[in-house]
């Protein structure tokens, strides 16, 4: 009975040895279709979900088009400037949900320019130089929801409170009939930091640079699960035109951000480094001439935003060992004049070898409307209203799987030209 028993074992080892060689042989013969990555690609995921790790990143749905809208008001007495307003962000997924998100903000910190400026909507003319420095805060809401109608009827009662502290955390807005309240949001975020100015201006030529540090916290209400985020931005912004007449605008901004999740009790789940990339340009008529050629007219500051975000899972208790100084820096973050955090070169070699990748490039077209002005030698007076809507459509999209091969998310692709 026991030499049956292993005559058997030996059989079937010969067997899967034997299918193994079938499979590595077509493979070598059918590189060139792809079928060698894809296998390879399969049996990386079999090993995860075996180590019951975080094995689907990389076939996460990708956002397929966003459309962002702001309304901020700013006001300037002597060197204090406070400011304050609301976003709300609408985005639309591959797999067809959707989400929307709700912030809150406002900043109060210290101006100093000398000069006068005069801007509507887009144009802008006067003599100014200064700077400014604003410690920023703000809270969110996000809501995941199923589908196109879904998020419609939660714009449309978004459209018509106010969020307060109060007891159930919605105000309805004046002259309005007070509609079903929005539903509790499935994440809520808190965040805080510093933003600083540098501008000039001479005439119609106009410059300025605007630096921006984030510290982050956000939990999903439904799992428990917290993440904590260090975000830093740096945005060039330069303009020329012919006060009333024809004006160019160009614009080059970065951003890092360092994401840390962890359960609900506490340990860490994933490590993510983002990094976006920022250009834009356009230029803008008189409103006269607008009219006359309509859509002929290229809108304001069309341009592309790339991203491009790295996942490490932390239940691997190799990459867990490896990020140990990143994390602590990412759970218990603080401002800093150098680097937001140090990657290091262990960490940067692990996110190569065991990590996930999600490559992103967005079509992006802005518009600003609004009224703003200042008068100062120092301290100053001035005021401004502004009302922004940012739209984007996803145009290339790859994805980087635990074998190390890029692929193309042609999933994410075709519902971004479907819409």
């Amino acid at each position: 009975m026991r030499t049956r028993s292993g005559q058997s074992t030996l059989e079937y080892v010969a067997l899967v040895l034997l299918a193994l060689v079938v499979l590595a042989a077509g493979a070598a013969a059918v590189s060139a279709a792809g079928l060698a990555e894809i296998i390879a690609a399969q049996f990386a995921r079999a090993i995860c979900v075996v180590g019951a790790g975080d094995c689907d990143r990389d076939r996460a749905p990708c956002v397929v088009a966003s459309r962002s809208t702001s309304d901020q008001l700013s006001v300037r007495l002597a060197l204090v400037r406070l400011s304050g307003g609301r976003t709300v962000v609408r985005e639309r997924r591959s797999d067809g949900s959707e989400v929307v998100t709700l912030i809150n903000g406002g900043a109060a910190g210290l101006e100093a320019s000398i000069g006068a400026e005069l801007g509507f909507g887009e144009h802008s003319i006067g003599v100014t130089l200064g700077g400014s420095a604003e410690g920023r805060f703000g809270q969110g809401r996000v809501w995941h929801l199923r589908g196109p109608a879904a998020a419609e009827e939660l714009l449309r009662r978004i459209a018509a409170v106010v969020p307060t502290g109060g007891r159930n955390g919605w105000l309805v807005r004046p002259g309005r009939p007070p509609p079903a309240p929005p539903p509790a949001p499935d994440v809520v975020f808190g965040e805080h930091g510093m933003d600083t100015q540098v501008r000039a201006r001479l005439a119609v030529l106009g410059l300025q640079l605007d630096a921006e540090d984030l510290l982050g916290t956000r939990m999903d209400r439904a799992s428990g699960e917290r993440s904590f985020t260090i975000r830093r931005r740096n945005v060039l912004t330069g303009s020329v035109g012919l006060g009333a007449g024809p004006q160019g605008e160009g614009l080059l901004g970065g951003e890092e951000r360092y994401t840390l999740t962890v359960d609900a009790h506490g340990r860490p789940l994933d490590l993510a480094i983002g990094e976006t990339r920022r250009i834009q340009g356009g230029a803008v008529l008189p409103r006269a001439l607008r009219d006359v050629l309509g859509s002929a007219l290229p809108p304001l500051r069309r341009g592309r935003v790339a991203q491009l975000e790295r996942h490490l899972d932390l239940t691997d208790p190799a990459s867990l060992a490896v990020a140990g100084a990143f994390i602590r820096a990412v759970r218990a973050p603080r401002l800093r004049l150098g680097d937001a955090v140090a990657v290091t070169r262990a960490l940067r070699a692990r996110l190569d070898l065991a990590g996930t990748a999600q490559e992103r490039v967005y079509e992006v077209r802005t518009r600003d409307t609004g009224i703003r002005g200042s008068l100062s030698a120092g301290a100053g007076l001035g005021a401004g209203t502004e009302h922004s809507v940012e739209s984007a459509r996803l145009v290339a999209a790859a994805s980087r799987g635990l074998d190390g091969s890029w692929r193309e998310r042609g999933d994410c692709l075709r519902a971004g030209r479907a819409l």
